[in-house]
């Protein structure tokens, strides 16, 4: 089955949901599907009922207001939840699999806007595959969403601005939290002068500081988890310091108990859709790496197709916000909407929003983000891909034969042929190859995506036309 749609979004996430919004106010109807149960992305998750546990700290009631919001612009808004985009093809075709149904629909569009959010970056460690240990967005996922609250000592590691709100939420759920190892340091007078820019952002953070340092929580700058140790769990962390380049500095390791474990360094943005649609990208160090090349008007490189929010750059929530107040504006122009008077005056706003965070990310990136030394955290026995259970042995033997593409490196090791596609491993290894031949990571060329994105069983395709399209 295919259906046509005037605007297709991919994603209702802050930057999703403030397009479509913005489009219904002007009366423009759109399409919006979204793999999750609720709305509001991984900023706004709820609970699949609609709630929250009741004393989850920092509740951002604006998720609650864009939710109210799309049920009252239903008429304009076809609201899809539980599709996910399983492929993705030049010209604005889109292929969803409705997971209550089990069939995939073929979606063609006149304007494609793609809001796919973020991605954590890991840093496989020793340990690090123990059960018990978790992405630190994935543990504030299993708070959000199930209400699980981790019991224990609970020791949290990495880098970036998820860290610090992490840690404070879990000691204000009354979590034993044991310690936090920031790789970053403090932020240099050049970076702090960036970061209050946005002075209430930069409130939030030394809040969450200072919440961790009232309970008497740890905090190990410049350092990092090095190891985890256990049996079927784990019992304790190694935690060393880190040199200016994130290198561990021998000699100063500590053990320190602990029964649950979340590690991550930062993110970046998911640009699987964007890759498949034949947009062109760009390695973008302050907007977490690879990530679509725009135009003012959030445009890509492929006519009509627009990339919002995260899966654009990592901004946050205001950014995302303000990204789908812009391109509403340039969609409705693009179908030739005539009255645009309240369009054009959120557009305006959105815009001053987005230059005046620019200089805080940039700063923020500086800071915290990830730096090449952090890999030398591997021991050759590390398992670098869990799907395929590759260690960074396996891919040191491949790069010393000379396999130093991300395409013959897979196939020799097999690296970014699991369930996940390389979504968990493929940034370690292309940057083990930047590693491997001196250069940086944007020398590097991008790993391949390939449909299917997700599982997806054969039957679910039977309702898709025939066409010599493909």
């Amino acid at each position: 089955m295919t259906e046509q749609a005037r605007v297709l979004i991919l994603g209702a996430g802050p930057a999703g949901l403030s397009l479509a919004i913005g489009l219904a106010e002007a009366g423009v109807n759109s399409v919006l599907l979204d793999d999750n149960a609720k709305a509001g992305g991984q900023i706004f998750r709820t609970a699949p009922g609609g709630g929250s546990i009741p004393d989850y700290p920092e509740k951002d009631p604006r998720g609650g207001d864009l939710r109210a919001a799309l049920a009252g612009l239903s008429d304009r808004i076809d609201y899809r939840p539980r599709h996910q985009v399983v492929a993705a093809h030049r010209g604005r075709r889109i292929w969803a699999l409705d997971d209550g149904a089990g069939k995939v629909t073929d979606f063609k569009a006149d304007c494609l806007a793609v809001a796919s959010g973020a991605m954590e970056v890991p840093v496989p460690v020793p340990g690090w595959t123990l059960p018990g240990v978790y992405m630190l967005g994935g543990m504030q996922n299993l708070i959000k969403s199930a209400g699980m609250v981790p019991e224990g000592r609970v020791v949290v590691g990495g880098a970036g601005p998820l860290l610090l709100l992490l840690a404070a939420q879990l000691v204000r759920l009354g979590v034993d939290v044991a310690a936090v190892v920031d790789a970053a340091g403090m932020p240099s007078v050049a970076q702090t002068m960036g970061l209050i820019r946005q002075p209430g952002l930069l409130a939030k953070g030394v809040g969450f500081e200072l919440t961790l340092r009232r309970r008497g929580v740890p905090i190990h700058r410049n350092s990092a988890i090095a190891r985890i140790d256990g049996g079927d769990r784990p019992e304790s962390v190694a935690i060393v310091k880190l040199d200016s380049q994130w290198r561990p500095i021998h000699g100063s390791e500590k053990q320190v108990a602990a029964d649950m474990v979340g590690m991550s360094f930062g993110l970046r943005a998911n640009v699987e859709i964007t890759t498949l649609l034949g947009c062109a990208h760009r390695d973008e160090p302050d907007l977490g790496g690879l990530v679509p090349q725009r135009t003012a008007e959030m445009e890509t490189t492929e006519e009509n197709v627009f990339a919002i929010g995260d899966g654009g750059g990592i901004g946050g929530v205001e950014v995302a916000l303000a990204e789908g107040a812009v391109a509403a504006l340039a969609v409705a122009r693009r179908l030739g909407v005539e009255n645009l008077g309240s369009l054009v005056r959120k557009a305006e706003d959105a815009k001053r929003v987005l230059a005046a965070d620019r200089p805080f990310h940039d700063a923020l990136a500086r800071w915290s983000g990830i730096r090449a030394g952090i890999l030398s955290l591997m021991g050759d026995d590390t398992v670098v891909c869990r799907c395929e259970d590759v260690t960074a042995a396996e891919i040191r033997e491949a790069l010393g034969e000379g396999l130093t593409h991300p395409a013959p490196l897979k196939m020799r090791t097999r690296a970014g042929m699991g369930l996940c596609q390389g979504r968990v491993c493929g940034t370690t290894v292309r940057a083990m190859i930047a590693a491997h031949l001196g250069v940086t990571v944007d020398q590097v060329p991008a790993p391949s995506v390939r449909v299917p994105l997700r599982p997806v069983p054969a039957s679910a395709f039977s309702d898709l036309p025939i066409s010599d399209e493909g």
